[in-house]
């Protein structure tokens, strides 16, 4: 597999679980707000994983999004933005998966749910640019 398609594969499960977090909570009926959450968590960790792998990083092996989020702010201070929102993400990837819940309000899932979208997107702007076309063609 080439660097290309590994970079590829990252993006894709990165957008699997926003996807997954995105399904869930415009279901009608009782929002599992927490797993949203978690979903949140793991689709931002895998999309900044994508970008260092994309740039020849070593991937860590780690759920701290704050921690990911400085590494890729190392190589772009653009993605400094993002760090307090990858900070606040941590204790979702941890502590949703325990019979402690963590509290969380449907406003914050939906804030979280658009701010992880935003990384994301930007994530993939940068490692999978889409092919400029010649419109002198």
């Amino acid at each position: 597999m080439s660097e290309h398609d590994i970079v590829a594969e990252w993006i894709q499960v990165a957008y699997d679980d926003y996807d997954s977090a995105k399904y869930l909570f415009d279901r009608p009926f009782r929002k599992p707000l927490e797993i949203i959450c978690y979903h949140c968590q793991q689709s931002a960790e895998k999309s900044l994983k994508a970008f260092l792998c994309a740039n020849d990083i070593d991937i860590p092996r780690t759920h701290d999004t704050g921690i990911l989020n400085q590494q890729c702010s190392e190589i772009d201070s653009t993605f400094a933005k993002f760090q307090k929102l990858c900070e606040e993400l941590t204790i979702y990837a941890t502590e949703t998966r325990y019979p402690i819940r963590v509290e969380v309000d449907e406003d914050t899932a939906k804030r979280v749910l658009q701010q992880v979208m935003e990384i994301h997107n930007f994530v993939v702007d940068l490692v999978m640019p889409s092919p400029k076309s010649d419109i002198n063609q």
